[in-house]
């Protein structure tokens, strides 16, 4: 359902009551931009990927917000209730006004996949964000109380207002304890869609998205309080605020399913979880469900569907294949997901940690290579490619980060190889170039469920999934069945007839 400011107000305490109802919440935004992929590196540590982003994405705007709810009504029979909306967002008057940053390639793209300008110009819900909204209302009433009770000095009207501090703890504070003690103050019109993230929030439902990373930024940012330019900061503040994030990308990136998911892009992987070997889940909905049928691709609600049936499908596979009889998603293994969002374009890292510790792997086979000014790109992919090249990115005109496989060569012997070839080139192993000590530094223990190995690329061929001591082997892909759509699979019902399938 497609959700405006003109009929968002009468549906509101429909939406409140499907989350309060809700297994779990998929959710997905639309973004007037983005950081673009060419400026992130490979080798990113996660602050420092976060930093790329707080430079970049703070300043543009979520426009447009899918909520998809699932409720498992038969365990036994994979049956579930699903609700969707597609919110525009987007300031109501001149009083509530804010400025933010657009890329004409965003922009290209979301009208070229039919999204509706004009609805969200003109009848775009308002918002606000959590922290200035109070900021703004505690200024207003001292501001009243002042003019109630002036001070007078030397005959001057003194109206002191205190400025709010800008530390982290003061911002989670304000946080935590909005939900009670300004509970009269948030019920103002003018919060508009903002009631609906912050009662989704103190529900404290799962929240399920595909590539979580970007929506999380935007969601915490517009609705709650601007990003900090500290990770830690920022993990800190996602971490107090929901605790329970799980993402499809990174589920379908396992070791679970890399025999049979092979590109784990959400269209390709919501047509790919229609199909065997994954169980006949049924989604009960109501009446024209919208997003029924395909051709609404990069539309926030059509999207959230997908994340949310993926999420469904995925999890009841894992429940087949461990003879699990609860709801999937009570699983074991959803808190070992919980958390880890998916990293795109990175070489050694599959997921951010929101809610624990960052360990880098061992990242020994790493270096950076200062080279004559004359070099491209091409000449260090050329030279390098002897030692088994895995990856590299250019940091600047003279600089380029490599990776190179450790399996046949110690460090110091790859070194030495390397710098006798050509003594035009300073190599630096990545330890000593970022000036870490070794002997204290944690390294991430590869994890066979998560991890790729980054001398090969690949995934381990095996997991065990920790219920109930119970293990899992999944089949190799060319033993499977041959793969056939199945169109009774995954059907959507309206009551009890069923009105159409998800093609």
């Amino acid at each position: 359902m497609d959700v405006n400011r003109d009929n968002f107000y009468d549906i509101l305490p429909e939406i409140l009551n499907d989350i309060n109802n809700a297994d779990y919440v998929a959710v997905d935004g639309e973004f007037t931009g983005i950081l673009r992929f060419n400026n992130m590196s490979r080798f990113d540590t996660p602050a420092e990927r976060y930093k790329r982003h707080y430079e970049y994405d703070r300043h543009y705007l979520m426009i447009q917000i899918g909520l998809a709810m699932i409720q498992c009504t038969n365990q036994r029979e994979n049956r579930y209730a699903l609700k969707a909306y597609n919110f525009y967002l987007f300031s109501e008057n001149e009083t509530d006004a804010f400025e933010f940053r657009s890329k004409s390639s965003s922009l290209q793209f979301l009208a070229a996949n039919h999204f509706d300008f004009a609805q969200l110009f003109l009848k775009g819900i308002p918002f606000v964000c959590k922290t200035k909204y109070l900021e703004t209302l505690k200024s207003s009433q001292l501001s009243s109380s002042n003019d109630n009770n002036p001070q007078i000095s030397n005959g001057i009207t003194i109206n002191k207002k205190r400025k709010p501090e800008a530390t982290t703890n003061s911002v989670q504070e304000q946080l935590e304890s909005s939900n009670a003690s300004n509970a009269e103050s948030l019920k103002n019109p003018m919060i508009g869609f903002s009631e609906v993230m912050w009662k989704l929030q103190e529900s404290g439902k799962p929240i399920i998205g595909h590539n979580l990373y970007m929506d999380m930024l935007y969601i915490i940012n517009q609705f709650f309080t601007p990003l900090p330019p500290s990770y830690e900061a920022y993990k800190s503040i996602v971490k107090s605020l929901f605790p329970k994030l799980i993402d499809t990308k990174t589920i379908a990136s396992t070791s679970i399913f890399q025999n049979i998911i092979s590109n784990t892009g959400l269209n390709v992987l919501y047509k790919r979880i229609r199909e065997s070997p994954f169980p006949s889940c049924r989604f009960d909905v109501v009446d024209n469900f919208k997003y029924a049928s395909n051709g609404h691709e990069h539309t926030a609600g059509y999207d959230a569907t997908c994340t949310a049936i993926c999420m469904t499908e995925m999890m009841a596979y894992i429940a087949e294949k461990t003879e699990f009889k609860g709801n999937p998603i009570e699983h074991a293994l959803v808190n070992t997901f919980n958390g880890k969002l998916f990293i795109m374009l990175s070489f050694d890292l599959t997921y951010v940690d929101l809610l624990n510790d960052d360990d880098l792997p061992d990242r020994s086979c790493i270096f950076y290579v200062s080279h004559p000014q004359t070099w491209s790109t091409a000449n260090v992919r050329e030279y390098f490619s002897q030692w088994n090249l895995l990856a590299y990115d250019q940091l600047d005109l003279t600089t380029h980060i490599i990776a190179v496989s450790l399996e046949k060569d110690t460090i110091q012997t790859i070194l030495s190889k390397m710098r006798a070839n050509d003594k035009n080139l300073i190599i630096t192993p990545y330890a000593e170039y970022h000036h870490l000590d070794t002997s204290k530094i944690k390294t991430k223990e590869l994890d066979p469920l998560f991890d790729l190995n980054p001398n090969n690329r690949r995934s381990n061929n095996w997991v065990c999934i920790d219920n109930d001591t119970v293990s899992m082997n999944i089949p190799s892909y060319s033993t499977e069945k041959s793969i056939q759509t199945m169109n009774s699979y995954n059907h959507i019902s309206s009551g009890n007839k069923t009105s159409s399938t998800i093609n």
